[in-house]
């Protein structure tokens, strides 16, 4: 469709001037264009790349992209906001002189400027053109806006990266079905040096309007169920930029590798029990027997190791690899703590579906209280006072599991159950812990947690319908106000996922 058409058919005052400005550029041409939501992650955090489910929402924060073929090999970038994202152009050859290499050997030795957002752009430019050797993709136009919240952690720069691969996609017909592309994407976007999943993308590619995506990878698993009526998603913004550099990088780096190390370890001390364990959510009752076992497992792990005790331990094992995406952490890798919170978050989103489809609103809230428990970092009490989250999965902690598992009394039994026990990721921040503790004490919130990789971003809020006015008036007085913060809280609204429109 030629650029003038669209301007004819869109409403939204802004895109009609990127349209006007592509105009500019490139003359009325035939061009496409794409809309990508934003996701919310209400349950299943940090545990995509690990197989365990993802629990999502696409939601009406877009992003917008309009493509348009050149003829030579380069790729011009431009944004809405020119001020704050320079335009840029690059050569594909230039970037990739060799096509058809393993990617992640390319992306090892691949130098990039950290932070800038073409990256985004050029990891699914390369990854595509990588992927499909022979298939010279000729140059392309990309003009964006977008309206998803930078750092708010609502994947505004996993969008770019699926904007990018479905225009590409779509303007040169290549041959990737609609299931394939999320995971694409997923290792496309290591090129930014983040090692995630890919169960953002998947969101954003098939996502479903008033449904909640229940996804899994390992083999790629998706079901859908209806959003539970007379109730509303609320989405607080922090304010407090998650970036994914410099040190942020680092920290979700290091989480991933200590799940690789944690699970390596599990291997190399039960070999018997290892055969069964391809992936952090394979450590669970139904494999191994009851959940005692598994914190017997945890309780024959260290707490934390250094790196040279890992190098001692797991002789003859590929760990060069795994260190160089990271610093090495100053007081070591904390093997347990990590290791539950991703055993326990993978049972957490599993049953949730159930909890859904039954209506058991209560229980799923109470599950999204305790995943947020294990990505905090302090707790605040109801007269206000803060005081640090003390959580470790010490000796003690793991053999009171073991013990009250065993017990006659049903209530004590039920507390052991693995969904309960929150584990410690640690990839929140002071202040969103305060948005989690604030609402949860507010009538008609069933839960709150943060959302996205952490450090920083939103909390999402699950709130009864009649009661969000009431929540919104809270969160403006007792955060934003007293902080002298822009109000910056919305209610969600579910889309369908990525579309051309």
């Amino acid at each position: 469709m030629k650029c003038s058409e669209y301007l004819k058919k869109v409403e939204n005052e802004n895109l009609k001037e990127l349209i006007k400005k592509y105009i500019e550029k490139n003359c009325d041409e035939d061009v496409i264009l794409i809309r990508v939501p934003a996701r919310i992650n209400l349950l299943g955090t940090h545990i995509e790349h690990r197989g365990g489910f993802i629990n999502t929402l696409t939601i009406d924060k877009n992003l917008w992209c309009i493509a348009g073929k050149r003829k030579d090999r380069k790729v011009y970038v431009y944004d809405f906001e020119e001020e704050k994202y320079k335009s840029q152009i690059f050569d594909i050859d230039e970037e990739l002189p060799e096509k058809g290499i393993i990617w992640t050997d390319f992306i090892r030795k691949v130098k990039i400027v950290q932070g800038d957002w073409s990256n985004y752009i050029k990891a699914g430019v390369l990854y595509l053109q990588n992927k499909f050797p022979k298939m010279n993709i000729s140059g392309v136009n990309l003009f964006f806006y977008g309206e998803i919240p930078t750092g708010a952690g609502l994947s505004s720069s996993s969008a770019i990266v699926v904007a990018t691969m479905s225009a590409i996609i779509n303007l040169y017909n290549l041959p990737i079905k609609k299931e394939e592309l999320p995971e694409m994407c997923g290792e496309a976007e290591w090129f930014v040096g983040t090692r995630g999943g890919s169960g953002d993308h998947a969101s954003m590619i098939l996502g479903r309007e008033n449904y909640i995506t229940h996804i899994r990878f390992f083999p790629f698993v998706v079901e859908y169920i209806p959003f539970p009526q007379n109730y509303k998603i609320i989405c607080c913004n922090s304010l407090i930029e998650a970036k994914k550099s410099a040190n942020a990088k680092d920290v979700f780096n290091e989480r991933v590798a200590t799940y690789i190390i944690g699970l390596k370890l599990i291997k190399n001390k039960f070999p018997e029990i290892g055969i069964k364990l391809n992936y952090i959510r394979d450590i669970n009752r139904k494999n191994l027997g009851s959940d005692k076992v598994i914190y017997n497992i945890l309780l024959n792990l260290p707490y934390k190791l250094k790196r040279f005790e890992i190098y001692e331990t797991l002789k003859d094992q590929e760990l060069d690899k795994i260190f160089e995406t990271h610093k090495e952490p100053e007081n070591g890798y904390a093997i347990r703590d990590v290791l539950l919170y991703g055993i326990s978050e993978c049972a957490r989103a599993d049953i949730c579906s159930e909890l859904l489809k039954k209506n058991n609103i209560n229980e799923f809230g109470k599950l999204m209280y305790i995943s947020h428990d294990g990505d905090r970092v302090v707790k605040f009490l109801k007269n206000g006072k803060k005081v640090k989250w003390n959580y470790r999965v010490s000796d003690e902690y793991l053999k009171k599991l073991i013990k009250h598992s065993e017990s006659k009394d049903e209530k004590e039994r039920k507390k052991t159950e693995i969904y309960y026990q929150p584990g410690a990721y640690r990839c929140s921040v002071e202040d969103v812990d305060f948005i989690v503790d604030l609402v949860k004490n507010i009538k008609g919130v069933k839960g709150a947690k943060i959302t996205g990789a952490g450090l920083g971003g939103c909390v999402v809020i699950l709130v009864e319908e009649n009661k969000v006015e009431n929540v919104l008036d809270i969160l403006y007085k007792k955060y934003y106000k007293s902080r002298n913060l822009n109000f910056a809280s919305f209610v969600c609204n579910s889309v369908n996922g990525v579309e051309i429109i």
